[in-house]
């Protein structure tokens, strides 16, 4: 089988293209795969892909310049005859992916929904009947993904898995990180990660943490366009010994081990993998009820209203934050819950490779 996984966002840190990676890697084993990307790689997801002789190409003028974007997609899908083209994003703007996919001649064609909602409505509707006139399969990180964008047709669910092993608390990974950022054992530590944009909005993290005292303290992990504006409002605040802007990093699981409560103020989501990493590593979680519920894995995910910042600020005071052997003891359980929800990559990755070859076999038969 020949596979083309297309991002329609930026492959980075991010679920979308963690998905993508780890389901690119697995079919690479047995079939030739080929990534495409809208922006310019990082070297160390280029060199990963390479080891697993992984094909990848990168079209950065999707937004700027979408007819050149959209001629390449139908050149290297033409060329190298394809037999799944496999579409993730947020909307239906995926329609430039599948109907590139169409005129190519490549017969399976499917759109992967990994949100609930879109930042562009008015182009979600417009683009709506050309995205069902170009795929063939549909595909969802949840229930709730799969109804906001496909609505009443019949779609399959893969959920976004992780590898439970990374994410068993390790107390050096602990203690190395915090010392790395001089903080110390009686620091609460609060923690996200995601892009820095308006859907993520970390801008909501940092006012609470202005109105917690100074023993907590917030770690941002990721980048974005909205990070002049959040240093910004770091500098405002007084905040800049408290806030903590660690990049874009290779160690999630380190932090998230360095963690003591995890915060997601998210205005919209589908089904998040920092949400599932961070209960795969036994952390109390508190985040938007624009989330869809059934992220709830471990009985540790606590949603409030972002509209009641009030009551934020008031319940993280009254958290009763776990002790780390305590977090060590109970994470055997944690995970196994996890994993009985669905939620364990090895699980799900043999899901979508089944899958896949069901449907390359019912379409060619």
């Amino acid at each position: 089988m020949n596979i083309l996984f297309v991002s329609t966002v930026d492959l980075d840190k991010n679920g979308i293209s963690t998905f993508i990676i780890s389901h690119a890697m697995s079919l690479a084993k047995k079939n030739e795969v080929s990534i495409v990307a809208p922006n310019k790689v990082q070297y160390i997801i280029k060199r990963n892909l390479s080891k697993h002789n992984i094909l990848l190409y990168e079209f950065p003028n999707r937004k700027k310049h979408p007819l050149k974007y959209f001629f390449n997609l139908i050149s290297i899908i033409k060329n190298h005859h394809y037999d799944v083209l496999h579409v993730n994003g947020n909307s239906s703007t995926m329609a430039l992916e599948l109907i590139a996919g169409k005129i190519a001649g490549c017969k399976n064609r499917i759109a992967h929904s990994h949100n609930t909602t879109t930042e562009h409505p008015i182009i979600n509707k417009i683009l709506y009947p050309i995205f069902n006139f170009g795929l063939t399969e549909r595909m969802a990180c949840s229930d709730e993904a799969g109804k906001w964008l496909f609505k009443d047709k019949k779609f399959i669910i893969i959920q976004n898995g992780v590898d439970l092993r990374l994410y068993k608390p390790d107390i050096r990974k602990r203690n190395k990180i915090r010392n790395q950022f001089n903080l110390n054992d009686n620091d609460i530590v609060l923690g996200n990660i995601g892009v820095f944009n308006y859907q993520k909005n970390q801008q909501f993290l940092i006012k609470l943490l202005s109105d917690l005292n100074s023993s907590y303290k917030l770690i941002l992990i990721g980048d974005g366009e909205k990070k002049s504006e959040l240093l910004t409002q770091v500098k405002t605040l007084n905040l800049a010994d408290r806030v903590i802007f660690a990049g874009k990093i290779n160690n999630v699981s380190d932090y998230l081990s360095a963690f003591d409560l995890f915060l997601m103020p998210s205005r919209f989501e589908g089904l998040p993998f920092a949400l599932v990493e961070a209960q795969a590593s036994g952390l109390k979680c508190v985040v938007s009820n624009r989330i869809s519920h059934s992220s709830n894995l471990t009985d540790n995910v606590n949603y409030l209203n972002i509209e009641n910042y009030t009551k934020w600020v008031d319940f993280i005071k009254k958290i009763k934050i776990e002790s780390f052997n305590s977090r060590i003891k109970n994470i055997q359980d944690i995970q196994e819950l996890i994993s009985n929800k669905g939620y364990d990559e090895k699980e799900n990755l043999k899901l979508f490779n089944k899958t896949l070859d069901e449907l390359l076999f019912l379409n060619n038969a």
